[in-house]
Order: structure tokens, then sequence, then C-alpha cells
């Protein structure tokens, strides 16, 4: 099996097929629907919402959703110190990960993939997917990573490769 990333002259290269091309969209698809799923302050004006500016500064409630929490922890233990925190960064990471999906997205429909210069972004989406597809199947740290036979798990287990792939020809390390 060829490995996903491999460095060739300075230049990062992804070397993905086209089903595996098509089951990332799909996975950019969900994480961003996850991440754009929320509430709207009806007080803020839908052009504050577009910047991002929804509810700056205000206490933030945890997002119900356990992948959302899970995407966007709490900072502190302390409820009031977290939902504070929230206001002043929520809007912020949200969008910080979202362009890292959209740059991913992009680069899923060029041919060959050359990622040099945005690799962080396609860190960033792996580890949030991975996150997000934990959570909904509740993988803990103590799980045996081993294929189940289970699509969402054989997923999970699949991002972790292209991950590990990824860090190692970052790293120069070839296994």
């Amino acid at each position: 099996m060829s490995r996903p990333f491999k460095v060739k002259k300075g230049k990062v290269i992804a070397q993905l097929s086209g089903g595996e091309r098509r089951v990332l969209e799909m996975v950019c698809q969900e994480v961003t629907g996850r991440l754009t799923d929320q509430p709207a302050d009806p007080e803020v004006p839908q052009w504050a919402r577009e910047l991002g500016l929804s509810g700056v500064g205000e206490s933030r409630p945890a997002p119900e959703d356990p992948v959302v929490a899970r995407l966007l922890p709490d900072a502190y233990q302390d409820p009031q110190q977290a939902a504070e925190f929230r206001g002043l960064t929520e809007a912020g990471l949200r969008a910080t990960k979202l362009a890292h999906i959209e740059v991913v997205r992009a680069h899923l429909h060029n041919d060959p993939i050359v990622i040099t210069g945005q690799t962080r972004a396609w860190l960033a989406f792996l580890a949030d997917a991975r996150l997000m597809l934990g959570t909904l199947l509740d993988i803990s740290e103590d799980d045996p990573l081993e294929p189940r036979g289970e699509p969402q798990y054989d997923l999970y287990l699949y991002l972790g490769y292209l991950q590990q792939s990824l860090v190692e020809e970052l790293l120069g390390h070839r296994s």
C-alpha cells in the first residue's frame, strides 16, 4: 500500500484516490454542519453573524451537541469562567476550524493535491474529524485500534492513518 502523503522536492503531495477524496469531502461536510449548526441570536443583525460577531463578549453556555462540545471544549472548570471565555473565543475558533475545512475541501478538487504551506489546516482538519467520530462512537484511549468492520469506526482508523502518514512525512520519518 502506498503512503497517502509524500514529500517530493520540498512539496507535500497527497496521493488520494477518487473514492478517498469523496469520503474526505463527506467528512468535511459533516464537520462543517456540526460547526455551523448553532442557535442564532435574534438580537444580532444578520451581517454581524456573517462576520462572526454574533455574541462576541457575551457569556455562552457549552454546546449541547457532544461533538461540538468536544471540538470547542471549555477552557475552565468553573462554568461561569468557561462561559465568559467561550463568549470571547468561540466565534473565532469556529471560524478557524471552518477555514481549515475549506482549505482541505479546495485541495480535494486539485490533481495533484499539493498542500505545501497549508499542512496545519490538514492536520487540524484530520484531528477535528477524528474527535468528531471518536465522540460519536464513544471511543476512549483504552480502546484497541483494530478494524471492526464497522464503517464509521474504520473511517476513524483511516483518518488516523492519514494523520500519521502526514506527520511522519513532515518529520522525515518513514516506517
